[in-house]
């Protein structure tokens, strides 16, 4: 890639979901030793429907509709030029538009979720007649705040994770690319706050992870479309009859879409837009984000 465009790319990636963590997803792009990143943006996201089980309702359980104010920063760092580090903090409001939620009371809720930190490795850059091959590694994790993990408005399962990424990209010498990546999580344990059952912690369930992309990256903007998923191990739903209110130990799967638009205003600064839905889910809410925000470029 010939310029800094390329490496301002969108800090909206990382974009969080309703009682799921706040993962990073990678690409093959990768800064140059010694340069980093800062993005900060904000995310609208709305839930209207919900996956109770594996079955769609036409409104949120108890809250009807769920509206989330998603305040993010994102960061990379270059520490060599084929090892990048990644972090990123989301902080969440939450409000639903109905009764209080059924087992923590609450009708809104609003704090940083999880903290992510990824590494990734470029082992080998394969060149061709017209691009390039980047085989990529992605080893991170994330750990939970302090926020109440139980229920249907809550910021995310509550559970620290270790997460593991494997993909690779191409890079057509025209600025046109593609990768795709499948990632493996190991979930910890949640606090029950509430007490719930015996009280003894939650045991949040493992997940399997896929995404692709295509893409442009241009001199003048950089535009892309993805799809991402999640499948969980095991674990049990929301309408099961062993269901006791305990939410972090359901099984969260989603498939989602959506699009990312990156444009540079100077050298060292760019602005990004990007909107994605969620098309299918599991225990999950099933709605739409919107999300903006600007990249500011630090070079040596």
């Amino acid at each position: 890639m010939k310029t800094k465009l390329f490496l301002t790319l969108i800090a909206l990636f990382s974009i969080t979901i309703q009682n799921t963590q706040a993962q990073i997803n990678p690409d093959g792009f990768f800064n140059k030793k010694g340069e980093a990143n800062i993005s900060l943006s904000y995310t609208f996201a709305t839930y209207e429907k919900f996956y109770l089980g594996a079955d769609e309702q036409d409104a949120v359980p108890a809250h009807n509709q769920i509206d989330q104010n998603i305040y993010n920063v994102y960061a990379n760092y270059g520490i060599t030029d084929n090892i990048t580090a990644i972090v990123n903090l989301p902080y969440i409001e939450a409000t639903g538009d109905g009764v209080a939620d059924p087992v923590n009371g609450s009708t809104e809720q609003s704090d940083f979720q999880d903290i992510s930190l990824l590494i990734k490795w470029a082992p080998f850059v394969t060149e061709h007649k017209h691009g390039t091959t980047t085989g990529i590694i992605a080893v991170g994790g994330s750990y939970a705040f302090d926020y109440e993990p139980n229920g249907i408005l809550s910021l995310g399962n509550g559970a620290s994770s270790i997460d593991t990424k494997l993909g690779f990209q191409y890079n057509n010498n025209s600025g046109f690319f593609g990768n795709a990546f499948v990632g493996y999580s190991i979930r910890g344990e949640a606090d029950n706050t509430l007490g719930l059952g015996t009280g003894a912690k939650f045991d949040v369930p493992n997940s399997v992870n896929t995404q692709i992309k295509l893409g442009y990256a241009g001199k003048s903007f950089y535009a892309d479309a993805w799809f991402d998923a999640q499948k969980s191990n095991g674990n049990l739903d929301i309408n099961s009859s062993n269901f006791a209110g305990n939410f972090p130990e359901t099984k969260v799967d989603f498939s989602r879409v959506g699009l990312n638009l990156y444009a540079p205003i100077t050298k060292t600064i760019g602005v990004s837009l990007a909107s994605g839905t969620i098309v299918s889910g599991r225990n999950i809410g099933k709605g739409t984000f919107y999300s903006g925000g600007i990249t500011i470029g630090l070079g040596k």
